[in-house]
Formats: C-alpha cells, sequence, structure tokens
C-alpha cells in the first residue's frame, strides 16, 4: 500500500498544536543537532524525542522506527566513514595495515549517526502530526510566498510516496525471481536497474498527474484565500515559550562548552 503523507491521525496536543510553533520546534532541534557533536548529547536528544513523540504525538515507537528504517543504511555508511576517514586525534584501539581505528573516530561515529537520526526525527515530528494543507498554510502565514509553501509542501509529501513505491516494487520485483542479495557488487547494481526504471517511470507519471492537478485548481491566480485560518491559542504561546526556553539553554551549554568534542 502506497502512503501519500506521513501525517498520522490522533487527538493529542502534538495534533492540536499550531503548526508554525511545530514548524519554529523543529528548527530549533534541527539546529541543536548541528551545534553539539558529544554522542551523550546528541544519543539524548534522540532519545527524548523518541519519547516526546510517543507522549505529546500518541504516536507509537514502532510506527517512528518503521519510518527511520529506510534510512539506517545511510546512517551506517556515515559512521562507517567516520570511523575510517576520520581524524588523526585519539588512542588508536585497533589497527589493519594502514587502517588506523582511533576511540575519537568512534564516538564521533556514533554521534553522527545519532545527529542523522535525531534531524530525520525533527523533521519528522511536524510532518507525522502536521496535515499538508495546515503546512502550507503556516508557512505562508509566516510570510512565506505560497509558491515556495506549495512547494516545500509537494516536496515532504512526495519523499514517502516514492519511498513507498520503491519498496512496492522490489517486493514485486522478487516475488518475479529477482535476488539482490547475490552476487558481488556490480552485479547488485546490475540488478537495481529492474527497480530503478518502473521507478522513473511512475515518477514522471506521478508529476504529470500533479501538474494537471495543480492547473485545474487554478494555481498562479492573484488574490488567494483559504478556507482554513489559523490563531495562536495560550496553549500555543506556552509551548512556543518553553521551545525558546529549551533552545536557549542548549545554546548556553554549547558555549560554555559542553556537549563538543575537540577533533
Amino acid at each position: 500500500m502506497i502512503r501519500y503523507t506521513m501525517y498520522i491521525r490522533k487527538k493529542s496536543v502534538l495534533h492540536s498544536t499550531d503548526p508554525r510553533v511545530k514548524i519554529i520546534l523543529s528548527l530549533f532541534l534541527f539546529t541543536i543537532c548541528i551545534i553539539f557533536n558529544d554522542p551523550l548529547y546528541i544519543g539524548s536528544i534522540f532519545f527524548s524525542l523518541l519519547i516526546f513523540l510517543r507522549i505529546s504525538g500518541k504516536i507509537e515507537i514502532k510506527k517512528i522506527l518503521s519510518f527511520l528504517k529506510p534510512m539506517l543504511p545511510f546512517v551506517i555508511m556515515i559512521m562507517l566513514l567516520w570511523i575510517i576517514l576520520g581524524s588523526d586525534k585519539g588512542n588508536i584501539i585497533y589497527q589493519i595495515w594502514k587502517l588506523k581505528i582511533r576511540d575519537l573516530n568512534i564516538k564521533m561515529a556514533v554521534a553522527m549517526g545519532f545527529r542523522v537520526l535525531a534531524m530525520i526525527l525533527s523533521t519528522f515530528l511536524l510532518l507525522m502530526t502536521t496535515e499538508q494543507r495546515d503546512l502550507v498554510l503556516a508557512l505562508v502565514k509566516m510570510k512565506l510566498p505560497y509558491e515556495y509553501g506549495l512547494t516545500i509542501a509537494i516536496a515532504l509529501r512526495y519523499v514517502p510516496t516514492l519511498a513507498s513505491l520503491a519498496v512496492s516494487i522490489t517486493d514485486a520485483q522478487k516475488a518475479r525471481g529477482l535476488e539482490l542479495e547475490k552476487g558481488n557488487i556490480i552485479e547488485k547494481v546490475k540488478k537495481y536497474i529492474p527497480i530503478l526504471v518502473p521507478l522513473i517511470v511512475k515518477s514522471i507519471k506521478l508529476a504529470q498527474e500533479l501538474a494537471i492537478a495543480i492547473e485545474t485548481r487554478a494555481f498562479g491566480k492573484p488574490n488567494r484565500t483559504f478556507y482554513r485560518d489559523l490563531k495562536f491559542k495560550f496553549r500555543d504561546i506556552m509551548f512556543l515559550f518553553a521551545a525558546i526556553v529549551f533552545f536557549s539553554l542548549c545554546i548556553y551549554l554549547r558555549i560554555k562548552g559542553y556537549g563538543y568534542l575537540n577533533i
């Protein structure tokens, strides 16, 4: 089954929060993941986000991890590159010929892995609890041109769509006898051609259907109006205040030298 959105309909505090507040919160979390590079701090942020989504968004941990699963090969590749090609600082704990594995590089690899996952999760926080129409409306209310807001929303919508489509095509090809796990790396790359070709063709068809749908809705006409409107509530203001306090605390800790490894 192809999912056209990551939005999960629930009745929760996070779902009812103004999308502008969630956009700001996601940007704060994204920035925090960048300024820290200590695996203890980044790991704490990642697990705190999981708990936060579970409690405030009522989204099951299993559901969140299912969205993170396709990203794991990318995260593992980043971690391996940090271990192999990282800094020459730190103590050598293992050596194979000229390849030296250092303790500091392992720490940085773990930190980078948690950083990527936490940054992805900070985006999921917004996408899982905000409908696309509310997301576009929030961006427009934040003075972003409607064309740009719609472009961002379309991009965010079709990431899970194409991911689900790729999984469906892969399963279909495996049912026809395609064995992706066997063979050397060159053979494995060639075996992905039967997956990439129909994926590209379907992507082009989706783009054509999207263009027709946009044109039938008078895209580009002036004086655009919205059926729904967004208004800040007292709870939204308190939520935003808590996010600002948390972000300021993280900035203060970083200025004081906490959560940072010299590499």
